[in-house]
Parts: C-alpha cells; structure tokens; sequence
C-alpha cells in the first residue's frame, strides 16, 4: 500500500473573483487560463433582491521553478464562466460555456519569442440556448472522427434545463457564421445535466481515434444521478445532406442506480469493450470515484471515496504493460488522474486494470491529498511544460478554490 503525501503549496495568491474553471494552454505551457464567477445582489427601490452573474478569463503565467504566478491579462465578461476547454487539435484555440446560455471561442497567441507573452483574444460568442436564463453548464469538443464525415469540427453543451446540444461546422471553426446546431437531445425530465463526455472507441486496446470505423459514444450525466449513454453508426453512409451527427444506435440510462448524488464528472477510459460496452471512470456529488461499465443498466466495477464532490477529472497519463508471455496483449492497464473534489481539496489518483486470470480486476488508489482550499475546489490543473526544469518522477499542480478565491501552487511526487 502506497503511503499518501500531504504536499503543502509553494505558493498562494488570492483572485479578485471565484474561479470556477481552469485550464493550462497547450502551446503556452507555462500559462494557464482562469475562467471567473461572481454572484452580485442588488436591493432595488422595491426592497427586492436582484442578482447579477459576471465573471472574467484571467491569463496567468507559472514559473515551473520558483513557482511563482503572474497575472498577464484580464478579460472581464458580462456573464458568469461556467467552464473551458482547449480545442483538442487546434490547440490555440478554447472556448467558454457562459450563464447566458452562450459559447464563446477564444485564441492564445504566441509571437514564437520566449521573453514576450502571450495573449487572449475572442474570435465569436454564439447563443446556443434561445433562452438566455438558462445557463449552459459544460462544454466538451468532439474528438477526432466523432462526427461521420472527416472535415466535421464541433462541440457538445450541456444546459440546466435537461438539454444536450451539438454544434458543429465543415469549415472554419474560428468563423462563427459557420457554426449550426447538429443535433439536439432533450431529458425526459427537467434537470441540469452537468457534464457531457464525447468519445470514440475501436474495441481495441489502443483505439486510434483517426480511424474512420471507430465508435462514437455520447455520455451524460445529470443532478438525478443518472449516467446516460448513446451509441452512434458511423459505420453507414448519411442519406440526408442535411444530416452531420450519426443516427443513434442504442440509448439507455441507468436510472442513477449506482450514484447517490448527481453525476459531474465523467472520463472515458482507452481500454476495449467490455461485452460491448465503454468502461468510464465517473465523479459524483455522493463523494465518490467510480470506475463504470456503461451497460444498459450499468456496473461499478471499482469504487473510492475521495471526501468530497468529485466535481473534474483530468488524465494525466495512461500506461499500457504489456503481457510477460505475449507482449502484443496488454496485462495491465494504468491511469493517472487529478481530481477536484469540492470541500475536500485535490487528489491524485491511480487507476489500474490487471488481467488476473483472464478477467479485468480493477483498483483505485489515492496517492496524495492536497487539503489547504478553504472552499469549493472546482479547477485545478497540471504544469505540462516537459522535463527541462523539472524531474521526470514531480507533477507540478495549480489548484483553486471558489469562495476563498484561491490559487495554490503544489508538487507531488510519484
């Protein structure tokens, strides 16, 4: 049994507002940007309580050796930043789902000089829910070859009226007029749907997402506790021109059978079917980690309590051993993962799949816990600026926390 670390910050500093999400940028290693919330209230004439949401994108810089932050640049927006995420290709790109109900898209540029900053600059918001009160809750880009024809690009969003929407575009992705709603998926019942998750599978062990053949799967989940998967059939040609989402191929819910509370986080796993079906890990309010076979009725496979929320998942790393007798099959399957969890900070968690006598045996493991966060821990995020400055064996963090509006710099060591 691993012994836990309890790693202390090497440094903190205090936002001007919550923040609620938070990404590192791909081709800035050593930025990362911070999506902002801020609740006002108001008393009007009347004695009324009105409120109002806005919020900012903040670019801050890290030093991976003195770890030291730096604020570059501050955008300030008419609304709340409910999350944000890095285009998984053109990686200069991320977009921002809104309280308004609205997805904007953004670009980090780089001059290619090492001692000039980079910066944020908005390329288009678009209104994706015709209602403005309702606030879209999560965004997820669709994966290479999710969408049946090659040239497709999009999104997925989630709202708080039970709504899952795709939006998506054959052409430009930096052009908002060619952005059009693909395909839309209503709840039975009205609930937010708190996380989306779009992937594709080979039912194989090393699933190449640029093959054409390979599945595309849709994962919700919702604040029922319900976990909802869709199975599309990529593998026939659209008849309608009019058409760009595959037409579905299964559809079923779980009925929140295996999660107590709702379901915010969950996180395809790259390792084969499972009697035809995707293996997930899956976060939830009820303070568990949930290693999930995605069934009709669904079946947890491993399960860890993390004391708190499991609001995010990030995969940090994926290692794949092969087999002593035939290295082409894999014997172990391993998984790194950081994990927000509300009241109870940030953890860092293994994953493992054994074959043990021909069947999976799956196991979740904390390693370290990172407990200073005085309030909801909704984003952290992880240093991904390679090994010059840095041993192989440290995994340099940022984590935050809402109400305390709090940055925390932290190492752990593996």
């Amino acid at each position: 049994m691993t012994t836990i670390q309890h790693p202390q910050s090497a440094t903190t500093v205090f936002l001007d507002q919550p923040p609620s999400c938070l990404e590192f940028c791909p081709e800035a290693p050593d930025h990362f940007i911070v999506g902002t919330y801020l609740l006002s209230e108001n008393k009007t004439e009347d004695g009324e309580i009105e409120q109002s949401k806005t919020g900012s994108l903040q670019l801050w810089k890290l030093d991976p050796v003195s770890k030291a932050l730096s604020q570059i640049q501050r955008i300030a927006v008419p609304y709340a930043v409910f999350d944000l995420h890095f285009h998984p290709r053109n990686k200069s790109l991320f977009a921002i789902a809104s309280s308004v109900g609205s997805v904007s898209l953004f670009q980090v540029s780089t001059t290619g000089d090492a001692s000039a900053s980079p910066s944020i600059t908005q390329l288009w918001t678009k209104q994706v829910h015709e209602d403005p009160s309702i606030p879209a809750l999560f965004l997820a880009w669709a994966p290479q070859n999710w969408f049946p024809k090659p040239a497709a690009d999009g999104f997925a969003v989630t709202f708080s009226d039970s709504r899952t929407a795709v939006f998506g575009t054959e052409g430009d992705i930096r052009q908002e007029e060619n952005i059009e709603e693909w395909g839309t998926y209503e709840a039975k019942q009205m609930i937010e749907v708190w996380y989306v998750a779009l992937s594709t599978n080979k039912g194989t062990p090393a699933a190449e997402t640029q093959n054409p053949a390979a599945i595309p799967f849709m994962f919700t989940g919702n604040d029922f506790g319900s976990l909802h998967t869709r199975r599309f059939d990529n593998t026939t040609e659209l008849e309608d021109p009019d058409e760009h989402v595959s037409p579905m191929l299964l559809e079923h819910d779980d009925r929140a059978r295996h999660h107590t509370a709702g379901v915010t986080a969950i996180l395809p796993l790259d390792v084969p079917l499972v009697d035809d079906a995707p293996v997930l890990l899956t976060g939830s309010y009820d303070e568990s980690l949930r290693v999930y076979h995605a069934t009709r009725r669904g079946e947890v496979l491993a399960e860890e309590g993390l004391d708190g929320g499991v609001w995010r998942l990030q995969l940090l790393n994926t290692m794949r051993i092969p087999g002593s007798d035939d290295p082409s099959n894999v014997s172990e399957y391993r998984f790194l993962v950081l994990a927000s969890c509300m009241h109870a900070g940030t953890r860092l968690v293994r994953v493992t799949c054994k074959q043990e006598d021909g069947a999976p045996n799956w196991g979740i493991e904390v390693l370290a816990k990172f407990t200073e966060h005085e309030s909801m821990n909704y984003a952290s995020g992880v240093w991904e600026g390679g090994q010059e400055t840095a041993q192989s064996s440290e995994i340099l963090c940022v984590s935050s926390s809402f109400y305390d509006r709090r940055l925390c710099v932290w190492t752990v060591g593996l």
